[in-house]
């Protein structure tokens, strides 16, 4: 199969489904990297399909996989349900300090909370940190590089009135004491989030009681 020089490995994928295997199956949505929908493991790392150039995996061959660490549903489609569980635990849902106030609450924009979550926020819930992590093969009880960074979130919220919820459940031998620390997570994520500082900050935070996180 010939490749185009723009061509990404969804692309190529849907060629074969069209050309050559209607039955293979996968997924996607946005096909510009937003959804998250089509992550796969590449090559041995889990990418988003249809934002990694086939030319830029400089192979012959291209291996195409389902992500690890997950029940697989058919072929590169697999049940994210994992993830979303331990993303639950964390509590990600806003919880207000004051659900009756008359005025919305302003954040300035020199807060810990706008500094420090600037490059934190978009998380699309692809699934590949999860994949990428080498604690969640092992434990399925870990929270996740996801689902912590989640709970920092809330956490450094001033908003948010379920901090010390959060804090129970990060510090546990599931929550952030399980991370090793080795990166994996951060080199995968597709929007570039630095989800071991996250988790790195949050240690530190709970060993240092009464303190608030800094920048």
């Amino acid at each position: 199969m010939a490749l185009d020089e723009r061509m990404t490995v969804l692309d190529a994928l849907i060629r074969v489904q069209r050309e050559a295997d209607g039955s293979i199956g996968f997924r996607c949505s946005c096909r510009v990297g937003m959804c998250g929908t089509c992550a796969a493991h590449v090559n041995r790392i889990p990418r988003l399909l249809c934002s990694t150039l086939v030319k830029t995996l400089d192979s012959d061959v291209v291996t195409v996989e389902p992500l690890p660490h997950y029940p697989v549903i058919k072929d590169l489609a697999v049940s994210l349900a994992p993830f979303f569980a331990q993303w639950r635990r964390a509590r990600p849902a806003f919880r207000p300090t004051r659900a009756d106030a008359p005025t919305l609450a302003v954040i300035g924009k020199d807060s810990t909370f706008r500094q420090l979550t600037a490059t934190k926020r978009d998380c699309i819930t692809c699934g590949a940190c999860y994949a990428a992590c080498s604690i969640t093969g092992m434990n399925a009880r870990y929270l996740g590089p996801a689902a912590i960074n989640k709970a920092l979130l809330r956490i450094l919220d001033p908003r948010d009135a379920a901090g010390a919820d959060r804090r129970k459940v990060l510090d546990h031998s599931d929550g952030v004491w399980r991370c090793h620390t080795q990166f994996n997570c951060t080199a995968v994520c597709p929007r570039h989030i630095d989800l071991t500082d996250s988790i790195v900050r949050l240690k530190r935070a709970l060993v240092r009681p009464g303190k608030a996180l800094t920048v």
